[in-house]
């Protein structure tokens, strides 16, 4: 009995070992996806004398 108990008592220490295993590589692949796949906070940064591919009606305003 007391050989049953200690094997119940492993488990249940392995389970929550990998429980918390789990909910750790979770975190990190929804991470990793927003870093990959999420939205980009790129700028557009435009040089004095820079020529535009779009024309002066696509540079920002106060600029011509």
């Amino acid at each position: 009995m007391d050989e049953l108990l200690a094997i119940i008592k492993q488990q249940t220490s392995t389970i929550e070992q990998l429980t918390n295993e789990l909910t750790l590589l979770r975190e990190q692949d929804d991470y990793l996806r927003q870093k990959l796949y999420g939205k980009s906070s790129e700028k557009v940064v435009y040089q004095p004398g820079q020529l535009s591919l779009f024309g002066e009606e696509s540079l920002p305003e106060g600029r011509s």
